[in-house]
């Protein structure tokens, strides 16, 4: 597939795989940094190396709404887009609880299905990738997006991380096997990093826990 077909359909699916719903987007800061520079989360305290398996950081935008959050965008050489979108599902940005985030996969799922709806010229479906074993730690779902004789498959990963949603969202051409394992191990690596994190914050909850623990004075007769 040309790159230019690529990135039109790319950006078809990205408006409805990215945050759902018509929003003005205001007040976004885009931080143009050296690429080969980590980009760290403020709000989540996630790393995001500069690179991740055969893809480059090449933008990071942050918006003061926190609905809309913060996207890391990461890009391979074939042109293949892969992003990381960072948000709350609210402007106070209140912690997203599992049951929410169960809701929340399943609506964006239905939002991506209704696609059709919106343009009649793109169709979508549910596909199986043979042999994909889901990332741990978020929920997965796999699609074939149409748009006339130009078609692409899309990757939706969906996680929560200490309140907030972490969402990836990445597609390439469904012949090319090269760019579909390149998709996978992306979103493994961001996977593997969430829980990474996640990990690290357990331990260090439990080493506070302990800390107090001991330093309670003793009590008795």
């Amino acid at each position: 597939m040309k790159r230019f077909g690529r990135n039109i359909l790319a950006g078809a699916a990205a408006g409805f795989l990215s945050i759902c719903g018509v929003i003005t987007a205001e007040a976004q800061d885009v931080f143009l940094r050296p690429a080969m520079e980590e980009f760290v989360d403020k709000d989540t305290m996630l790393v995001f190396p500069a690179l991740v398996e055969t893809f480059q950081k090449v933008r990071v935008r942050k918006n003061e709404n926190p609905v809309f959050g913060t996207v890391v965008r990461y890009e391979n050489e074939a042109g293949t887009c892969a992003d990381v979108y960072i948000y709350s599902l609210d402007t106070g940005a209140k912690e997203v609880l599992p049951d929410v985030f169960e809701k929340h996969f399943v609506e964006t799922d239905q939002d991506i299905m209704k696609m059709p709806t919106l343009n009649p010229k793109i169709k979508v479906e549910h596909i199986d990738l043979e042999g994909r074993k889901p990332s741990p730690g978020g929920r997965e779902a796999h699609y074939r997006i149409r748009n006339g004789s130009t078609q692409m498959d899309s990757i939706l990963f969906l996680a929560l991380y200490r309140g907030k949603l972490v969402k990836l969202r990445i597609s390439y051409a469904p012949d090319d096997k090269d760019e579909a394992t390149g998709a996978y191990r992306f979103i493994d690596a961001i996977a593997a990093l969430l829980d990474k994190g996640k990990t690290e914050q357990t331990r260090k909850d439990g080493s506070v826990k302990t800390e107090q623990k001991q330093a309670e004075p003793k009590t008795g007769a």
